[in-house]
C-alpha cells in the first residue's frame, strides 16, 4: 500500500508542475527574484511561468508555490484549479532612472535581484 501511495503522491507532483504555461511574450519582464527592502517579502517568478511567494510579516506568515494560471488587468493569479490567489500589481515592472527594476504587488514595493 506504501508503494501505491508513493507513486500517485509523485504522479500528482509531475501532473502540477506540468500545469504552468511560460510567461507571456509581453509579461517577460515579470520574471526575476523580486525583494522587498526589509526582505519579509520575496516573489520569484519563472520565465515557466511559476510563483514562489513568501511574506513573513510580525503575526503573520504567507507562502504559496504554484504556477500562474492568468495575467489581467489588475494583477495575475496563481494556484492550481478552482484554487487561486489573486496578486494586485499595481505598478507593473518598470526601471528607475539607475536602470534597477521595481514594482509594486498587494501594497509592497520590489526590487528585482540582479
Amino acid at each position: 500500500m506504501h508503494l501505491k501511495t508513493l507513486i500517485m503522491s509523485l504522479f500528482l507532483t509531475i501532473m502540477l508542475v506540468g500545469c504552468s504555461k511560460p510567461l507571456p511574450t509581453d509579461k517577460s519582464s515579470y520574471a526575476g527574484h523580486w525583494l522587498s527592502a526589509d526582505s519579509r517579502v520575496s516573489l520569484e517568478i519563472t520565465p515557466a511561468g511559476r510563483v514562489e511567494y513568501s511574506n513573513e510579516q510580525p503575526g503573520k506568515s504567507t507562502s504559496l508555490s504554484s504556477p500562474i494560471k492568468a495575467f489581467n488587468e489588475n494583477g495575475f493569479e496563481a494556484g492550481f484549479g478552482p484554487f487561486g490567489t489573486e496578486f494586485k500589481v499595481s505598478q507593473p515592472p518598470s526601471q528607475d532612472a539607475q536602470g534597477h527594476w521595481f514594482m509594486i504587488v498587494d501594497g509592497y514595493t520590489l526590487s528585482k535581484q540582479e
